[in-house]
C-alpha cells in the first residue's frame, strides 16, 4: 500500500474525514512525518510513518505518557495504526521548524531559546515517581539495580558485535571499563524516580523561528523514572552543544559528582541500544564518546 493511501485509510478509519492534501515535514532514523491536510474537524494532523511498528506503538504510548503526566510541551497524539509491516501516528500539528534547521545559527535571541529548552526540560523533571523502572512497569528501589539490568544487557550486546567484528576496540574497551566500574560509579544515588523523555536533543524539538522559543518535543525513546541526569548527554550534541544547554541545566540545578561522567556513560549505552534495535549506527560516535567516558573514568579516578 502506498504511503498516499495508508495516511488516507487511517484518517478515513479514525476520523471518517477526507484528505485533501500531504506534505513532507521531515524524515529521521525511525521514520518519516507528514503534514496532513483534513475536511474533518482536525483540519491538518503531523503523521509519522516507519517501517518498525513496533517502535511507533511505543512513540504513540510514551507519548500520551507524557502529555498526560507532565503539563511540558508535547503534542497531543491521536491514534496509531498498524498496516502489514508498517506503523502509523497521527499527532497534533505544531507549525515550527525543526531544532535543526540551520536558520536557527543565524537567529539573535538564542539564550531565550536555550532557556525555554531547558526549562522544559525541568518541568518533565518535576514529574517524580516511588520506583524506579520503565514508565509503565516500575518496581526497582534504586536506579542502580535498575540500570544494572540494562548495562547487563548492553554488555552482552558489546561483546557479541565485538567479536563479530562490528565493533571498534576503542568501543568495547570504554564498555568493559564501565561495566566492570559499574558499583563506583554508580555509588552516588540521592535523588528520586523522576520522568525523562528519553531522547531530549535538538532534532526532537520544534522551534517557533520567530520568538526563539521551544514549542513542542516529539520522539521520545525508553521513557522511564530515572536518574534526573540521565538524558543531558542528549544536550552536549550539535547546535545544543552551541546553544550551551547542558552549562544553563546546570546552572538552573544542583548536578552529581559524577554529572560529567555518567553523562558520557549515558550517552554510549544509549547509542548502543539503538544500534540494537535499529541494527545500524555512526561509529565516529561511539568512537568519541567511548574515548570522553574513558577520559572521565580517569579524571575521577574510577580506573
Amino acid at each position: 500500500m502506498s504511503i498516499e493511501n495508508l495516511i488516507k485509510n487511517a484518517v478515513k478509519k479514525h476520523f471518517n474525514a477526507s484528505v485533501t492534501g500531504i506534505g513532507t515535514c521531515g524524515k529521521g532514523a525511525s521514520g518519516a512525518v507528514y503534514r496532513v491536510e483534513c475536511d474533518g474537524k482536525i483540519k491538518t494532523l503531523a503523521v509519522k510513518i516507519s517501517e518498525h511498528p513496533e517502535l511507533m506503538l511505543q512513540e504513540f504510548e510514551m507519548l500520551s505518557f507524557l502529555k498526560e503526566k507532565t503539563s511540558s510541551k508535547i503534542p497531543q497524539v491521536y491514534f496509531f495504526e498498524k498496516y502489514d509491516n508498517t506503523g502509523v501516528i497521527a499527532m497534533e500539528f505544531i507549525d515550527g521548524i525543526s531544532g535543526t534547521d540551520k536558520a536557527l545559527k543565524y537567529r539573535l535571541n538564542k539564550r531565550h531559546l536555550a532557556e525555554s529548552i531547558v526549562d522544559n526540560l525541568l518541568v518533565i523533571q518535576r514529574t517524580n515517581n516511588d520506583k524506579f523502572g520503565p514508565y509503565n512497569n516500575a518496581v526497582y528501589d534504586t536506579w542502580k539495580e535498575y540500570y544494572r539490568v540494562f548495562a547487563d544487557e548492553i554488555y552482552a550486546f558489546s561483546l557479541s558485535k565485538h567479536s563479530q567484528g562490528e565493533l571498534d576496540d576503542v568501543v568495547m574497551k570504554a564498555v568493559d571499563l564501565s561495566y566492570s566500574s559499574f558499583d563506583k560509579i554508580f555509588a552516588e544515588e540521592n535523588f528520586k524516580p523522576t520522568l525523562i523523555h528519553g531522547d531530549y536533543w535538538m532534532p526532537n524539538f520544534i522551534i517557533d523561528k520567530k520568538r526563539m522559543k521551544l514549542l513542542s518535543v516529539v520522539d521520545p525513546f525508553n521513557v522511564m523514572w530515572a536518574d534526573p541526569e540521565y538524558e543531558l548527554f542528549a544536550m552536549t550534541v550539535g547546535f545544543g552543544r552551541k546553544l550551551k544547554l547542558y552549562e544553563i541545566y546546570k546552572s538552573k540545578t544542583d548536578v552529581s559528582q559524577f554529572c560529567d561522567m555518567k553523562l558520557e556513560l549515558y550517552a554510549l549505552y544509549s547509542e548502543l541500544l539503538w544500534y540494537k534495535k535499529l541494527g545500524k549506527i555512526t561509529h565516529s560516535y561511539l568512537k568519541m564518546r567511548s574515548k570522553r567516558l574513558i577520559k572521565e573514568m580517569k579524571k575521577n579516578n574510577i580506573i
